[in-house]
């Protein structure tokens, strides 16, 4: 029998952990959720026995091992912090006694001089503590909680604080807490601490309001059935990254020697990947989904249950709690960092998702899209400040404080940014169309959580992305609609049929087109442009369906705020905002309700039974988009 090798710990890990989960590796806060996802996948049976075997090993270790207990000793202030403290307070006498210097200006050197000294300081206090084995910095690299400013603030400094509208201090706090603050540091310090509780109050509204947006976006997304009765005319699904958070997606087509619909694990993507893929096509909700608006299973891929989801089950509402949750606890958590500058992001990470699903005619902080096709032809600054950058001699205006990203002869899309800042993923869906807009949000939505530390799976974006990306707007008269009018595009989708004059040819023929099927993620009506025909060739779709003209529709987003006011249903739109103009528009149109759709407001208005309640059937086949489909006024859905 073979001697088991290793730490205590590691031992005790190997009793718990399946062998081939588990090699050895260090827990910290990323590989303990990569195990336990594994687990999830690969061990469901398993998962509750072997969550608590590791939730009572945790307890043992920290009750009756000693092995997390400190003491005064680990709280002196470090070495690096008391010599940064001489030198800066040096520095901060110069600027003092600088008479060149007005008011204004010394204030704003302080500033940023403490900044830059602190920014550096955490991480080599962080350093010097664990090259010491203090238990506080092995807390931080494993699983635990607190980060590199709570163990500053113990054994350096907090440096510097704001007040409640976020001005930062020009008092720098020198001294740490196991020191004790100077009368004027703590005077300092409870700026912060009513920052953090002025912000907890707010923080609460703004929580649940942004939480009930993604709800009320994805609510529909309910599962209706495994899989569609018949496979697709085209190709459809999503092009990603294999090394892009793929475990427990479904391949959309046959690849390296597996067959569409397999279910990916991390064995079969190392496999995939040794074979030199690169890139793969998943399914997805943001490509396909059932005529009522709801999804399909294999769509989803597996979720946290290890399984496929089951028929009826709201995957929309648990992907926007999903969402929505961690982002609100870490803004309630802003509190614990005492008012402390830099320490908190997640409120600036509230305004910059907020902005996403809201999509203002103006966003704060954002850059510049382009509004043409064409390489850019001229890069100058501009007279009262900023710079014009000239797309195919089009001006476009980047503001003061962002750079162009682009430099002359490089061509770019409408729709591109380019300039630095946040993007408005209205401006993509406008130019680039539905599919191609709801990866774009799915790529930034996942960016901006990424930077605020919020971890989220990315099949719960894609259900965002499909909820909050759905509309397209009327530009010529069809039945009883109007041009103006806003429709689902999810619904026409399945009823539309290529107009009278479409061709079939190859994408490199179809430049300047405009789709007239979906194929891969993309959408009835987009613009074929170069940068598509990447993902045409890469997936081997050598004909498509075209038209010369322009759809009778354009691809618009709705801000998530006014998301129910365009709902068929008239009494889903009452979950919603807008109250008024929803029930007199309804009511205009002679809409009615449908307490078996995909939407559960009618039903749990009318008192029905969930459980009862059976899926709609799906058609066998598509009707083309004529005036009897896409008649509303008394049924309120295009059918």
């Amino acid at each position: 029998m073979a001697k088991a090798t290793g730490t205590l710990g590691q031992l005790w890990l190997r009793s718990i952990l399946p062998p081939d989960i588990y090699h050895g590796q260090p827990l910290d806060k990323k590989t303990l959720s990569e195990v336990l996802s594994r687990v999830a996948q690969e061990y469901p049976d398993k998962y509750k026995e072997i969550t608590f075997q590791l939730n009572q090993l945790g307890r043992h270790s920290a009750y009756f091992t000693g092995g997390n207990s400190f003491g005064l000793s680990h709280l002196r202030k470090a070495k690096v912090a008391r010599k940064n403290r001489e030198l800066l307070q040096h520095q901060i006498d110069g600027l003092m006694d600088d008479d060149s210097l007005d008011p204004k200006a010394r204030r704003e050197k302080i500033i940023e001089l403490v900044r830059k000294v602190l920014d550096t300081e955490r991480k080599d206090i962080f350093k010097e503590s664990d090259e010491e084995g203090n238990p506080l910095a092995a807390q931080l690299k494993g699983a635990g909680r607190g980060n590199e400013f709570n163990l500053a603030a113990l054994r350096g400094s907090d440096g510097l604080y704001e007040d409640h509208r976020g001005r930062t201090l020009p008092v720098p706090v020198m001294r740490s807490y196991s020191e004790g603050l100077t009368p004027m540091e703590y005077l300092a310090s409870t700026f912060g601490a009513r920052k953090g509780i002025i912000e907890t109050k707010f923080s609460v509204a703004d929580a649940g309001f942004f939480g009930k947006q993604l709800v009320q976006a994805a609510h529909r997304l309910r599962v209706e059935a495994l899989d569609r009765d018949t496979t697709p005319d085209t190709l459809l699904g999503l092009p990603v990254e294999i090394d892009d958070e793929n475990t427990g997606a479904v391949l959309a087509q046959d690849t390296a020697g597996y067959p569409r619909n397999t279910v990916l694990t991390p064995k079969i993507i190392q496999h995939i990947k040794n074979k030199g893929v690169k890139r793969l096509l998943v399914r997805s909700p943001i490509s396909s989904g059932s005529p009522n608006g709801g999804v399909y299973a294999r769509d989803i891929g597996i979720r946290e249950f290890g399984r496929l989801p089951v028929v009826g089950e709201m995957v929309g509402i648990t992907g926007g709690q999903a969402v929505g949750e961690p982002l609100s606890q870490g803004m309630l958590g802003g509190k614990h960092s005492g008012g402390v500058a830099g320490a908190s992001k997640t409120q600036s990470l509230y305004d910059v998702v907020n902005q996403m699903i809201q999509v203002p005619s103006v966003i704060k902080g954002g850059g510049t899209h382009a509004r043409v096709d064409g390489a850019i032809t001229r890069v100058e600054p501009a007279p009262a400040g900023g710079t014009y950058v000239y797309v195919d001699n089009e001006r476009h205006f980047v503001a003061p404080g962002f750079n162009p990203v682009y430099k002359k002869g490089d061509v770019v899309e409408a729709g591109d940014m380019i300039s630095d800042g946040l993007p408005n993923p209205a401006v993509v869906v406008q130019h680039k169309g539905i599919g191609e807009g709801r990866r774009y949000f799915l790529s930034k939505f996942r960016d901006a959580l990424k930077i605020g530390n919020v971890r989220t799976d990315r099949r719960n974006v894609e259900l965002l992305a499909r909820g909050l990306i759905d509309h397209v707007r009327l530009t010529k008269e069809v039945g009883d609609f109007v041009p103006d009018d806003v429709v689902k595009y999810s619904v026409l989708e399945h009823n539309y049929k290529p107009r009278a004059g479409f061709q079939t040819v190859p994408p490199q023929k179809a430049v300047g087109k405009y789709l007239e099927r979906p194929y891969l993620h993309y959408s009835i009506g987009t613009k074929i442009k170069p940068s598509m025909l990447r993902d045409f060739d890469e997936f081997k779709i050598s004909n498509i369906d075209v038209h010369d003209d322009e759809p009778p529709f354009e691809p618009e987003m709705v801000r998530a705020m006014t998301n129910l006011r365009y709902d068929p249903d008239w009494m889903t739109r009452q979950f919603g905002s807008y109250l008024k103009d929803g029930l007199l528009e309804a009511t205009h149109r002679g809409s009615s309700s449908d307490q078996l759709g995909t939407s559960f407001v009618p039903a749990l208005a009318k008192g029905i039974n969930f459980v009862n309640v059976q899926p709609k059937p799906e058609p066998t086949s598509a009707k083309p988009v004529t005036e009897s489909v896409l008649k509303p006024p008394r049924s309120g859905i295009l059918k």
